[in-house]
Order: C-alpha cells, then structure tokens, then sequence
C-alpha cells in the first residue's frame, strides 16, 4: 500500500552504523545532520532568509494568518522553524486550527517525526500523535521535491552519504587532536623484551606523550630504542582539502553557494560575489518560496489568491550602483526626484513631485543635443 510505502521512507531508515566499501561511517539522520557545520549553516540560511522576507497575501484571513500564526510563535520563528523542519525532514506540518463558525485561528506546528500519511479511497488522511487523523484541507503541509509529489524526500536522507563523509572527517580530525596531532608511532627496540616490558613502555607513551596537553613533549629515547612513524599528520592526509569537498557537497545538496558556507572564495571580486548572491536568490532560494506560496495558495488563501515574497532584500546593489541607477530614471522621467529620495529612505521635499526629462532627452528630433532641438521638460516637441 502507498501508506506502508511512505511510512517505510519516512521512517524505515535504522538507526545503526553503515558500512561503508572502506569501513564504517557513522550514520547521519536528519535529527542529527546539524552538528556538522556546512549542514547547519546552509539549513539555518536558507529558513533564515526564508523567514525574514516580506509576504505580502491579497486574501485578508489568510494574510492575518501568516503574520499571527500562533500565540506562541512568531511569524518569524514560524516560518524559520517550518522551512527547517523542510530541509532536514523533508516534510513540515502544521495543522489548520478553526473556530466553531470555520474561520482559520491559528497554526498548530507538528514534529515530523509524528506525523505519517494515509490513503484510503484515494482521498489522504494524516495520522497524527496527538490530534489523531487530519484531513488533508486543514494540514498546512511543506514538501521538499519528490518523485510522487504526495511525500517530501529529506535531503539529508537522499545524499546520507556525502554527509556521512563530513562526520568521518569530524571524527577524524578530533580524535588526531585529541592526540595533540600527533602521528601514529612505532617504537622499535633492538632486542627482544618481554610483553610485560612492551606494556609498560605502550603506558609511558601514553601516560607522558599522548593527548592534547603532551603535544610537543620531548621524547627520550633510551637502549637503542627508535621511532617509526606509521601514519601521517593531518597535513599530510590532506584534511584540510578534503573538508573543502565536503562544504561543496554541502552546497550542491542544497544550493547555497560554498562561499555562504564559510569556504574562501579565491579572492573573488566584489562583482561576481554579488553574482553569486543573485544565483542564490534565483536557482536556491526561490524554489522554497514558491513551495511556502502554493501551500498558501491551496490551504489558507481563497480561490485566485496571490501570496508573494519580496526578495529585493536580498539582491541590494552597491552604493554607487543605486544613485546611477536612480539619477538615470530621474533624469529619463521614469520616477520623480522625491520618489528617488523614498529608495533612498529619505523625506520628501517641496518642488520635486514633477518628472523632469534631460535635454538630450527630449522628443525635438534635432541633429544635435545642445537644447535648441529637443522638447520642454513637459514633453512637447519645441516649435522650429
């Protein structure tokens, strides 16, 4: 049954170590993929981002909604904590309290962990812990892409092994510091001693050598003893690059561009940096605002209704690009001086409410640009 079936991807995955082709890799869930770093980061941007946006709904009930969502949450946390829960589970549920008389009161967010989806008559039911089962009208449900379109895939269920490989390297790299960074030894004696006698000088090491608060300690080599080092520093393996691959991996699962994530950029200039901000906003971010916006539409919202993010937050231009751009619409008529002095949040001032054309704007049709060929500023061609 397509219940069993979804139940079995939501829930089947044990809670047990994967054996990888080269050893063990701790297993990652999507409850535990936020201690890694990159995963953190590009989760808590993204619902962030998500969440500090304006939403503006042309349904009035739906619009209070969203801006008053629960007594206990606001629209802010609301909305970051739904798209976190998106992100990492896959799926995000909230059901749609109502009064007596059927108008929305408040969303009830739901762990989704609890939260399961029955199909019965081909109509969906979500069995719920705690409120029992909920027709699919009064769960406000986010789904993360997915072949069947019914069940969000996690990402972090889907790509658990390019996740796990940051786990392996965050073990990796706290048990070689736990050592002090230290590299794996051989201590080599030229005659035979007795295992009594290779226990004690295994203890010594340990005791006066190993662990963080022995890095650098001498070691005093006596009777011939030699050292043989059996395993490289974290240098040498090549750490370092490897935790490089892996926030990029981060950031194809999802879509954040790596310099987001804290990996250095290579210098980039200021240009392509805001490029890449822009690529965020186009091909990561507006995916999942148009995920909120049809769950919206569907549940909250009456027939024909709109529900729009303004992401120009986002994608601010420089300083110098916002008065070229605002003297270049002034100057062509396409906004007023007192409404470039609005982008710029400053108060209007008297005489500036009238568009003004440049003179080598003007509709004259002359063969030279000094005044005498083009139109007054009201925009009637000058008499010849």
């Amino acid at each position: 049954m397509i219940r069993d079936t979804l139940r079995r991807w939501f829930f089947g995955a044990p809670q047990t170590t994967f054996i990888g082709g080269g050893g063990r890799l701790p297993y990652v869930t999507a409850s535990s993929a936020l201690q890694y770093s990159p995963v953190y980061r590009a989760v808590t941007l993204i619902a962030t981002d998500v969440a500090r946006l304006e939403l503006e709904i042309s349904s009035p009930e739906a619009n209070q909604l969203m801006r008053n969502p629960s007594p206990y949450m606001t629209a802010f946390d609301f909305r970051r904590a739904m798209t976190m829960n998106v992100l990492l589970f896959g799926n995000a549920f909230a059901i749609i309290n109502r009064t007596g008389m059927g108008e929305m009161a408040e969303l009830i967010m739901l762990d989704p962990i609890g939260v399961s989806l029955d199909i019965r008559d081909g109509v969906p039911m979500y069995r719920t812990n705690g409120y029992g089962m909920v027709p699919a009208d009064s769960m406000f449900h986010l789904r993360a892409p997915s072949p069947n379109g019914l069940w969000g895939d996690s990402p972090v269920e889907i790509c658990r092994g390019s996740i796990q490989l940051i786990a392996a390297q965050e073990g990796m790299a706290a048990s070689a510091y736990a050592n002090g960074g230290n590299p794996k030894i051989a201590i080599v004696h030229p005659g035979r001693i007795s295992p009594e006698a290779m226990q004690k000088i295994e203890s010594d090491y340990q005791k006066y050598h190993a662990g963080a608060e022995n890095s650098g300690r001498p070691f005093v080599a006596i009777e011939g003893v030699k050292i043989e080092r059996l395993s490289s520093t974290l240098d040498d393996t090549g750490l370092a690059a490897a935790r490089n691959y892996s926030v990029e991996d981060v950031s194809r699962i999802f879509g954040v561009p790596a310099h987001m994530l804290g990996q250095a950029t290579g210098g980039n200039a200021y240009g392509s940096l805001e490029w890449l901000g822009r690529v965020y906003t186009d091909s990561c971010l507006s995916g999942w605002l148009a995920c909120w916006s049809a769950e919206i539409v569907a549940k909250l919202a009456l027939p024909g209704a709109t529900a729009v993010f303004d992401t120009d937050e986002l994608a601010k231009p420089s300083m110098a690009e916002l008065f070229a751009a605002l003297r270049t619409g002034v100057e062509s008529g396409v906004i007023t001086r007192n409404e470039a002095r609005e982008e710029l949040d400053l108060s209007p001032l008297p005489g500036l409410d009238e568009p003004i054309v440049a003179k080598n704007m003007g509709l004259g049709g002359g063969s030279t640009n000094i005044g005498s060929d083009t139109s007054a500023n009201t925009g009637t061609p000058n008499d010849f």
